[in-house]
Parts: structure tokens; sequence; C-alpha cells
């Protein structure tokens, strides 16, 4: 990159524990960095708040959605450079919805997956 121009990125599981760390790294790196989490819900941990509340006084911006919103999802795409995957190991297959939407946006060229992959889009 040229300048002070910076990626921006985008961290789908930002709020979790891997994420919480991706957002800060991101960050601290300079980069505006978009976090896409779940809604809260009454079943949402404190702990989870907490971190949402974290990474937002850090500079992140907070998106809102679940991976089966794929509106959703491509809008928060549309708006960044890189996407970086950090869900759990459970979701993995979850990923795919992912990769959808990074087709359907048609503006990342590289994401990074948690699950060690990374897939040209």
């Amino acid at each position: 990159m040229q300048g002070s121009e910076r990626s921006k990125i985008l961290i789908v599981g930002g709020s979790g524990y891997l994420g919480t760390y991706m957002v800060k790294a991101s960050i601290g790196m300079g980069h505006p960095t978009y976090v896409y989490a779940r809604p809260i819900t009454p079943f949402t941990s404190p702990s989870r708040i907490e971190s949402r509340r974290e990474i937002q006084s850090l500079g992140a911006t907070l998106l809102q959605g679940e991976l089966d919103e794929q509106d959703k999802l491509v809008v928060a795409i549309k708006q960044v450079d890189i996407v970086i995957s950090t869900l759990a190991v459970p979701q993995v297959l979850e990923q795919l919805k992912i990769i959808d939407a990074i087709k359907v946006a048609g503006n990342i060229k590289v994401c990074t997956l948690s699950s060690s992959l990374t897939a040209r889009c």
C-alpha cells in the first residue's frame, strides 16, 4: 500500500475470544476495523457484551448480523478490503456462507478463514 493508506478489515466473529485479539492487532496496526457479530440477545453473556464495548472503545465499527443474513453480510463486506473469519471450530462449515457473500460482493481478493485456510475469493 502506498503512503498512509491502510486496508479496511472486516473480522467475522470479532467479539469472540480469538476475534478480540485480531481486532486489537488490526487497530494497533492502524487499519480501519469492522466487526461482524451476532446481535445481542437476552442470552448473550456479560463477557461478550463487555468485549463488544471494549472493541468499540478502541475504534472498531460493530456491524450486527447472523451468517444466514446474506444481505447484511454482503453490505458489510462491500465496505472493506480484507475479510478475516475467527469463527470457532464447530462453525467451520458456516464459513461457506462468508465465501458466498464475498463472491456476491465482488470486491475481496483474499479472505482468511479460522480453519487456517486462505482462499482466493
